[in-house]
């Protein structure tokens, strides 16, 4: 039996890293930004924070540490991301032809051998891919993109008016992050392609089409604006006036694409069966332990 579930478990981590490295947003390049994780420079941002912190102006600090930690928390997922799921593989493949030799009862002698394999291949491999996992959830449902994009909500709209001005819907005072979508909400109706908004974006004299803020065309006539979804960062509402009449509410332009939807989909995948790899590693250091323990009867 021991060998049997040893066999089992070491080719599950094998399967499982293999879908993780076909779906890791990391190894498969679908997280494309307009910055390189591999080549992010985070010494510079150390310096800033430095720099921040003999001015003593609190939001500077505030604003400077949380550049730093997220640059680093981006770069060590980088890292983890290729390492733990390499030596996955790797070490779930050696396991699992020691497996089969065991199993077919062809490998008796070196069976404390392979114990000893699988209880460091569990350990060592349970170790780097949950700290993979909680790094990349973390940054999954806290972090936005260095190539950021604004939160709007259900009718795309990023503020709404109220009482003769415009409310920001996701401002948080002390909190500049708060008007970027986390890569959590990338698989959001509003983050992707949909056809009935694009009609009433293209629809001329329609609220969206007249009310919507596009940061490439704000300067024609369409897109005319004296407020843009960057103004939310420091205020909880916008002023209105008479280029804005009419308008019950702000909006983004709505997106012509698919990729936020499938970055979110590769990132849920991998992280679901990280989650799976790690109990297999659990499950590997607990039998491989058993058979260096075992007395060769195979029971």
């Amino acid at each position: 039996m021991k060998k049997t579930l040893f066999l089992i478990l070491s080719g599950c981590i094998v399967i499982f890293s293999i879908i993780c490295i076909c779906s890791g947003p990391i190894i498969t390049l679908t997280h494309l930004t307009s910055m390189n994780w591999k080549t992010l420079n985070c010494q510079e941002l150390e310096d800033k924070y430095k720099e921040a912190k003999k001015g003593n102006d609190e939001d500077d600090i505030k604003d400077a540490k949380r550049d730093k930690n997220k640059c680093h928390r981006s770069k060590a997922m980088y890292g983890l991301e290729y390492s733990s799921l390499i030596v996955d593989v790797i070490c779930g493949f050696v396991c699992t032809l020691l497996g089969l030799l065991h199993y077919f009862d062809v490998a008796k002698p070196f069976e404390k051998v392979t114990g000893i394999i699988g209880l460091a291949t569990g350990i060592i491999g349970f170790v780097l891919t949950f700290v993979y996992l909680v790094y990349s959830t973390y940054i999954f449902t806290n972090d936005y993109d260095y190539d950021a994009k604004y939160k709007r909500d259900g009718d795309w709209a990023y503020a709404k008016l109220e009482n003769g001005k415009f409310k920001c819907l996701f401002y948080k005072k002390g909190d500049e992050g708060s008007i970027y979508a986390k890569y959590s909400d990338y698989g959001k109706k509003q983050y992707n392609y949909n056809k009935k908004q694009i009609q009433e974006y293209d629809k001329t004299g329609s609220e969206v089409n007249k009310c919507s803020y596009s940061s490439s065309l704000e300067n024609t006539s369409i897109f005319k604006r004296t407020h843009g979804p960057g103004e939310c960062d420091s205020k909880e509402s916008l002023d209105y006036d008479n280029e804005l009449q009419d308008c019950k509410a702000l909006y983004i332009k709505p997106e012509t694409g698919i990729s936020n939807k499938y970055l979110f989909d590769k990132w849920v995948t991998t992280i679901i069966f990280s989650c799976f790899i790690v109990v297999c590693d659990i499950g590997l250091a607990i039998f491989g332990f058993l058979l260096f323990k075992s007395d060769g009867s195979g029971i």
